[in-house]
């Protein structure tokens, strides 16, 4: 038991140091970063040369301008991608709609029509047997040769009745006729109409994924075209600006610049406490085990192993930002980490292995799907849009899409909720922080 509780506090230590170097990364990597822009943007050296002669500068105005211009436009495109995208969705699944119904329609007119030709046939049937049984036109005629004048009038009355019965025969008989051919008829409208609905189901389905695919690259190509919007402002400003310096931008750019560092600083200081707090509870579990057998309860705190890249744990959406993160079970607890993103942003299985159920969780989770996987552990991802991609009992991929982010179920905004588990069996208190074993 001792062994276990050492090897506990050489990971929680493992994180310590890894989160720590992994800060300092954060920090060198922000500050080495430069800016990617879509177009080719002039630099500060342009800006500077420009400013050395009116006739350059002038020119360089012109050209900044228009760059901000055509950016303008393609913001107001992007900003157009996901609402077009729904648009053509909502039609798709409005003509998927009415091709049910067609279908539905003549499926019910068919048995209609058949139900007609055999209640036809039925009657015509009774009206041959009933011939059948008082003789036919035949015995009567024998009757009549036979007969003397008193039951003349008798006879033909009869055979009156049995002419009218025959032809009330014909008559059922063509109607039985006409109403099958009908039902021949619509059951090939509604094979025609099943086909059909089938290209528009298809269609509908591919409309829901170019939904999605919209949705998830919106957001962050607005964000880009935003940032070089306010590049091309702050090198516009610095040449209609009749000093030699450009003043306003370097200030700005070591606003940035320091915004950047407060938040890398903010993150180390995050990730160091999560750290020290895994720690802290190694420790405490190491100090608390040592006089204790193998037993085996359903819960406790689990010492995170070491961080490592290649653990086979993928990151479950993009484009996020952690917007709330784990609390133990037992406290004001939060079993998961939030990850906010756009709606319709892609969720994708963290591992490989089955899905249990893809369900709507009562309990304030909204569209969930749960995923339990071959090493024992489980992940859930809840508050996904209308729909799940997936279905219980399917094997899905680490990456492969199983839904989108949305915000159903007891959410505010668009966000992915998170929870690991690393005994599929286990109770409410085996949910660990999934930031032990994903780098989010």
């Amino acid at each position: 038991m001792a062994k276990k509780n050492s090897g506990a506090l050489r990971r929680a230590i493992g994180v310590l140091g890894s989160c720590v170097l992994a800060a300092g990364l954060l920090v060198g990597g922000q500050a080495a970063a430069a800016p990617a822009h879509a177009l080719d943007l002039p630099t500060w050296d342009d800006v500077q040369r420009a400013k050395q002669n009116e006739a350059s500068a002038s020119k360089k105005v012109t050209e900044i301008e228009g760059l901000l211009a055509a950016s303008e436009q393609e913001l107001d495109r992007l900003r157009n991608l996901a609402s077009v995208a729904m648009a053509e969705l909502n039609t798709a699944e409005e003509n998927l709609s009415r091709a049910t119904e067609k279908l539905q329609n003549l499926e019910r007119q068919a048995e209609e029509s058949r139900k007609e030709a055999e209640e036809a046939a039925d009657r015509a049937g009774v009206i041959v047997a009933q011939m059948y049984r008082s003789g036919g036109v035949d015995r009567s005629m024998e009757l009549f040769l036979d007969s003397d004048g008193s039951t003349t009038d008798a006879l033909l009355e009869r055979m009156a009745s049995m002419s009218k019965a025959t032809e009330r025969n014909t008559q059922l008989s063509e109607q039985a006729e006409q109403a099958a051919n009908t039902a021949d008829a619509l059951s090939q409208q509604a094979e025609s109409a099943r086909a059909e609905r089938e290209v528009l189901r298809q269609e509908y389905a591919a409309k829901q994924q170019a939904a999605a695919e919209a949705a998830a690259s919106q957001e962050e190509r607005v964000r880009a075209q935003e940032a070089q919007q306010r590049e091309l402002q702050l090198q516009l400003e610095a040449l209609k600006d009749e000093t030699t310096t450009t003043v306003t931008g370097y200030r700005e750019r070591l606003r940035i610049e320091e915004e950047q560092r407060i938040a890398a600083e903010r993150e180390r200081q995050r990730q160091a406490a999560e750290a020290a707090e895994a720690l802290r509870r190694a420790q405490e579990a190491a100090n608390s085990g040592g006089g204790g057998g193998g037993g085996g309860g359903g819960g406790g705190v689990i010492a995170p192993p070491p961080p490592a890249t290649s653990n086979g744990w993928v990151l479950p959406t993009s484009g996020y930002y952690v917007s709330e993160g784990f609390r133990s079970p037992g406290r004001w607890n939060h079993t998961g980490i939030d990850l906010a993103t756009a709606c319709w942003t892609p969720i994708v299985a963290a591992q490989a292995g089955t899905v249990t159920m893809a369900y709507w969780d009562p309990g304030g989770g909204g569209n969930m799907v749960n995923i339990n996987h071959p090493n024992g552990w489980q992940t859930r991802y809840a508050h996904m849009v209308q729909w799940a991609s997936v279905s219980g009992g399917q094997w899905v991929n680490a990456g492969q899409t199983i839904g989108f982010v949305g915000t159903t179920g007891a959410s505010t905004g668009c966000h992915l909720h998170f929870e690991m588990r690393p005994n599929q069996d286990g109770g409410w208190y085996d949910f660990v922080n999934p930031a032990f074993y994903i780098a989010f």
